[in-house]
């Protein structure tokens, strides 16, 4: 029986999804305009690690993270490299789906982009309009927090009714302010707009996560995650305007908050400029040492960057290494019935406090506590040579098992491109850039002779064997 926390109730709650062993989970995902830095890898590898032990339970998850490619940073960061907020959210929209592919977080199966849906938040916005709980001034259109009554029953945070009517244009803005906010922006001279009821504008930031987790997962969801600095003013402000037309409430069962990533006693942020990019770190760390690194601490508490936190986390790792190359390289022939049940009731024992530790509000230091004491019983045996092939192998299909969870135990398998069919691609792109279409099918057609499946992708092309 899996319990979580809920952020909303601020207590531990069973786990029962709206829909039977169906779970409709939300992820608020990036905003692009820059590269991913490694607390962003820390809460989106939480997230990944909740997403399968809830798979591995037999749960079917339909996962979406959102691409924020309209914002106030990233009109910024377009104006300061004297280009295009479209090209820019691209660049950094590929470099995100690289590193969470390099992370081997799972893919979502979708990432709606707001660019990609802004007629169905205009419909969004008019339909708040037309119930009374928003309105238009100069072209923008705000939120009117006095009229939803519930407002700050995520965060806590209460209406001063000094502040009743102020309005706000920054989509993100301090804890102590609850105003009302912008769900349409008038467009600014030489920003990007879109035509709309009002004016010429853009949407707000915290609009586009209540249309996408309508069109994408339906009136009600499971799960709604991400950082613990989202609760306020962005998640708090979801909650308002989603449950201002919802028929049935509330529109999110559980809010899960993942705790920051601190370095020198700050949380790690772009704009307080303290952040190492997820790149920058797997020049020198590998992939498996940060999914580690990060399940060794709960979801929700403060992690501390370190080189001492990070090469703990590789010596655990190289403990499993060893435990697992022992037993691949395992090859005694027989041994008696009671050995045989011992590492039986062991495994059995195991799997049962491993599942009691990730069950309670996904605790993965204790559940990886349970595997090194596993480990540490198992290890004299090979000593004494009381384990034999099988027994070995009943061990590694345990552990295989619970990798399909943390996915760093067992390394993962890199196939090998040959350089030829890796330039032919090469090629295929530079024809596609220029639009030399039927240049570029030769090309596929060409690699595909060569025994090579090639499929087009937002991180670029994906070749792989037939």
């Amino acid at each position: 029986m899996i319990k979580v926390y809920n952020s909303l109730t601020r207590k531990k709650e069973i786990f029962k999804p709206l829909k039977n062993k169906q779970v409709a989970f939300y992820v608020c995902g990036p905003t692009v305009y820059g590269p991913g830095h490694i607390g962003h890898a820390r809460t989106y590898i939480a997230f990944d690690i909740i997403r399968r032990y809830l798979e591995y339970r037999g749960y079917k998850v339909k996962y979406v993270m959102n691409i924020t490619d309209v914002h106030d940073d990233i009109i910024k960061q377009a104006d300061k490299e004297g280009g295009d907020i479209f090209s820019l959210s691209e660049k950094y929209t590929g470099q995100f789906l690289r590193d969470q592919k390099k992370l081997g977080i799972k893919p979502a199966n979708v990432y709606p982009k707001v660019t990609e849906n802004i007629k169905e938040i205009i419909d969004f916005i008019k339909k708040l309009e037309q119930e009374g709980f928003a309105y238009e001034q100069n072209g923008s259109v705000y939120f009117d927090i006095s009229k939803y009554k519930d407002y700050g029953k995520l965060s806590g945070i209460k209406i001063k009714k000094a502040k009743t009517g102020t309005r706000v244009e920054a989509d993100k803005y301090e804890r102590d302010e609850a105003v009302d906010f912008a769900l349409w922006k008038k467009a600014k001279k030489g920003e990007p707009y879109w035509e709309s009821p009002w004016r010429q504008g853009r949407p707000g930031w915290h609009i586009e996560c209540s249309v996408m987790i309508k069109k994408f997962l339906g009136e009600q969801i499971d799960i709604h995650a991400g950082a613990q600095d989202l609760m306020f003013p962005h998640h708090e402000n979801e909650i308002a305007q989603t449950e201002a037309l919802a028929k049935k409430k509330p529109f999110v069962k559980y809010w899960l908050h993942g705790g920051l990533l601190m370095t020198g006693g700050q949380k790690m942020s772009k704009s307080l400029g303290n952040f190492i990019t997820i790149e920058q770190v797997l020049e020198k760390w590998e992939p498996r040492v940060i999914r580690m690194f990060v399940a060794s601490s709960r979801y929700q508490s403060k992690l501390d960057w370190s080189e001492k936190n990070l090469l703990q986390a590789k010596k655990n790792l190289e403990r499993m290494e060893e435990f697992v190359n022992k037993l691949k390289t395992q090859n005694a022939k027989r041994k008696t019935i009671t050995q045989k049940s011992r590492i039986s009731k062991l495994l059995k024992d195991s799997k049962t406090k491993f599942e009691e530790a990730m069950e309670d509000n996904f605790n993965t230091p204790e559940a990886l506590a349970v595997l090194f004491e596993m480990i540490k019983a198992i290890n004299p045996l090979f000593d004494k040579n009381e384990i034999d092939e099988k027994q070995a192998k009943e061990i590694l299909e345990f552990l295989k098992d619970i990798d399909k969870i943390f996915n760093f135990i067992f390394p993962r398998k890199r196939e090998t491109v040959p350089q030829k069919i890796k330039d032919l691609a090469k090629m295929r792109e530079k024809c596609r850039t220029s639009k030399q279409w039927r240049e570029a099918d030769k090309i596929r057609e060409q690699i595909e002779r060569l025994g090579f499946e090639l499929k087009d992708a937002p991180t670029g092309p994906e070749i792989k064997k037939k």
